[in-house]
């Protein structure tokens, strides 16, 4: 897949503000700040389109960035640590609910791990439903730049062990490891689905 167009069309609370039309969608799953808008800006070539911050829980809303007129990438709101209060954890918990309970044209999620921690109960909890649901998926080590190779050997094994995908796509914003095999399984998610209008040429 080459990507030649991406825009950032809606940020939403609520399914009412999810864009129109039934283009195949793909969301990216994961912990707050855990690189989920340095991975966008790094797969679609366009700097800063997915804001970033240093600020565990700064993204509240279902992001939605349409790549070549053919289908969406939907950031979801980071879970984990973030420091917020319960309240505003429920309500991203009933936002996402609405989202991924909905929505007709998912065909992929790409689910986005630091490498330099050990899934926990969330993560499983995210397997457990992908693989409950059947929908498509992809596993993603961001920072890999951040472990010396050796290290990022280690860490790639001890997660194989943790998580259900035997191949991981060890990922780097800052030197660009792993784009193409990232592009390549979101190409085979929206093919699977049916997905229109991808230029496809890797």
């Amino acid at each position: 897949m080459r990507i030649t167009k991406a825009e950032f069309i809606a940020a939403a609370y609520k399914p009412a503000q999810y864009p129109a039309g039934a283009l195949p969608e793909v969301i990216l799953v994961g912990r707050s700040n855990v690189g989920k808008s340095s991975l966008i800006n790094a797969i679609v070539g366009v700097k800063g389109l997915a804001k970033t911050s240093s600020v565990p829980g700064k993204t509240q809303t279902i992001n939605f960035y349409r790549i070549n007129d053919g289908f969406y990438l939907v950031d979801l709101p980071g879970f984990g640590y973030a420091n917020v209060p319960k309240r505003v954890k429920k309500s991203w918990e009933a936002m996402v609910a609405a989202y991924v309970n909905e929505r007709a044209n998912l065909r992929g999620a790409v689910v986005i791990l630091d490498p330099r921690r050990d899934p926990g109960d969330v993560e499983e909890g995210v397997y457990r439903w992908l693989l409950g649901e059947c929908i498509p998926r992809a596993t993603v080590l961001t920072k890999s730049d951040k472990l010396s190779r050796n290290e990022m050997h280690s860490r790639l094994a001890a997660i194989k062990k943790a998580i259900p995908d035997p191949g991981p796509i060890a990922f780097s914003s800052v030197t660009g490891e792993g784009k193409i095999a990232l592009l390549r399984r979101i190409q085979e998610m929206l093919e699977g689905g049916g997905g229109a209008g991808i230029n496809s040429d890797i």
